[in-house]
């Protein structure tokens, strides 16, 4: 609760900074797409920052890549939509202005199969699809856009964690934000209704929307009266569930295996929750006892659980069994990748790193370990050549910025360094410590000068940016 709070005060001071972008004028009826452009931006600053924030590049892939399938058929399916995982027991999902999704990890663990957590997701990109946050900003008169965006992350604070609605009063007036809630749960059905039709068109079960929802239900009957939070944020009326289970006559039954990706990410998230001992104790009961959904992903998420303690033994008995069980896919490759590293067989971890790009080119988390691999072993021109092929790929992955320039400076090489950490803040959302680190690149010695001439083309293309992001276009 202290960490929340903190990090409640810790972004309000932000949003209300002097340097918070004038996004325009109150009299717009509709946001445009360059304003919510401009708070996506201020909103990713701010995730990028917060301490409760999952930065696991297989989990955010996985939910990445869900979107984006929802997506596909809607309005929106252009629009480069982010989403991110917060480490938050509570079962809930948020869509904000500026295209931005936030799921907690509660969600994940109390989906129990993949069209569940697709039904909640669809839900929120119908939000965004059908334009509920720009249609509440039209219902809106604030004296400056602003006001607004404070309000707007005090809704997403109090959507998000209920619980501190209170706290947010010192951003936005409490009325004003309970306003601005109820406004918002007029849109529930219509989101209900087109969850229904995104859910459809990407081939999961529609009706794990309405057995999710029961099944929250339930589980609060015994929860000594605290709902989850989605259902207190997203309030499931008898009128909303009758509304759609009319309209899930219209769809025929659809049956559907869910992939093992979906259980394995549970077991990921589930490995690094609780404390080292502790989920371990909790993984081996659940398997002695079957306590689970589905046992390849619980066992899974006990082999990451021992990675955590160094019982690497452990670890691979685990893989080992889920390997003569489940046919090899990019999570399983890579954890075993892992195993290997720590077993101390590097020449056998970066074989399989290989072997897993040629069979899953897009699985970024064996370029990362891959590209580890050669600059701990002094391989430095091998290691700029993965990465800058990779790049190419993923031209906005700071993480591979941020392995170039470790590169670079094992190599003496300082201006390459300070700009490739320049784009790895820059798509972190941080344009000003990008420009810091441009000027350092720029007043560099050791640059020629092609490289010189780029790195102070793209100085003023920032400064530009930053320019027109703090005082408005």
């Amino acid at each position: 609760m202290k960490k929340l709070l903190l990090l409640i005060y810790f972004l309000s001071q932000n949003l209300m900074a002097n340097d918070l972008p004038d996004l325009g004028s109150y009299t717009d009826s509709i946001v445009s797409d360059v304003e919510e452009d401009k708070i996506a931006k201020q909103i990713l600053y701010q995730v990028n920052q917060s301490p409760i924030v999952v930065r696991d590049v297989e989990i955010d892939d996985y939910l990445t890549g869900l979107g984006r399938r929802l997506m596909t058929g809607t309005s929106i399916a252009h629009r480069n939509i982010e989403f991110f995982i917060l480490n938050d027991s509570t079962i809930n999902a948020f869509a904000m202005l500026g295209g931005v999704i936030g799921v907690h990890t509660g969600l994940f663990l109390a989906a129990n199969t993949e069209s569940q957590l697709a039904s909640v997701l669809g839900h929120e990109i119908a939000h965004l699809s059908q334009k509920h946050l720009p249609r509440i900003i039209a219902k809106q008169q604030r004296d400056s856009y602003k006001s607004y965006l404070a309000l707007a992350f005090a809704l997403l604070l109090s959507r998000s964690n209920p619980e501190l609605a209170s706290a947010t009063q010192t951003i936005a007036s409490a009325s004003a934000i309970q306003n601005t809630l109820d406004f918002t749960r007029k849109h529930e059905k219509e989101a209900d209704r087109e969850g229904l039709k995104i859910l459809d068109r990407a081939g999961f079960d529609v009706r794990a929307s309405i057995e999710f929802f029961k099944t929250m239900q339930k589980g609060n009957q015994f929860s000594g009266g605290t709902a989850p939070a989605f259902l207190r944020t997203h309030p499931i009326t008898s009128d909303r569930i009758s509304d759609i289970q009319d309209r899930l006559s219209e769809y025929p039954y659809k049956q559907r295996i869910d992939s093992d990706y979906f259980y394995y990410v549970k077991g990921k998230i589930k490995a690094f929750l609780e404390e080292e001992k502790t989920i371990i104790t909790i993984l081996e009961r659940n398997i002695k006892n079957k306590t689970y959904i589905n046992e390849a992903g619980e066992r899974f998420g006990l082999a990451y659980a021992y990675l955590r303690n160094n019982m690497i033994l452990k670890a691979r008995s685990e893989l080992e069994y889920i390997k003569k069980e489940k046919t090899p896919n990019a999570m399983l490759l890579n954890l075993e990748a892992i195993i290997l590293v720590q077993e101390g067989k590097q020449k056998e971890a970066t074989q399989l790193y290989k072997k897993g790009l040629l069979m899953f080119p897009n699985h970024r988390a064996f370029v990362y370990g891959l590209a580890e691999h050669y600059i701990r072993s002094s391989k430095i021109t091998i290691a700029i050549d993965l990465l800058q092929d990779y790049l190419l790929i993923y031209p906005k992955d700071p993480n591979l910025y941020e392995l170039m320039a470790k590169a670079q400076a094992v190599k003496g090489k300082v201006l390459l360094q300070h700009e490739n950490l320049a784009e790895a803040f820059y798509y972190r959302y941080n344009i000003r410590e990008a420009i810091s680190l441009l000027d350092l690149a720029a007043r560099a010695q050791d640059g020629n000068f092609y490289e010189k001439s780029r790195v102070e083309s793209r100085l003023k293309e920032l400064k530009k940016e930053w320019e027109q992001f703090s005082k408005g276009l």
